[in-house]
């Protein structure tokens, strides 16, 4: 499930804190311009939230431009690749059962 903009008034500690209260743990990542992350899958369901740059992530045969303040939910057991925008991406990233 992908919200553009979910989190467009929270600075990053709240945007932590609401990630929380879903049951997610937010690890804080930084990767270079161009850093692939080629198609996997497991089982957990997978949330990420966008905080600089941006990533472009297939789930399935869907596209997503991921954007600063965007949320994205991918399925436990459904195939995802991503590809890192020109100016990086920092983004908390989460998984749970």
């Amino acid at each position: 499930m992908y919200q553009p903009n979910a989190y467009r008034t929270m600075d990053k500690e709240a945007i932590a804190a609401d990630v929380r209260k879903e049951g997610f743990d937010p690890v804080y990542i930084k990767d270079p311009p161009g850093h692939v992350y080629p198609p996997h899958r497991h089982p957990e369901t997978k949330l990420l939230v966008f905080l600089k740059g941006t990533m472009v992530v297939k789930v399935k045969d869907q596209k997503f431009n991921c954007k600063p303040r965007d949320k994205l939910i991918i399925p436990g057991n459904s195939e995802h690749s991503a590809t890192v925008g020109t100016e990086g991406c920092v983004f908390f990233w989460s998984e749970k059962l």
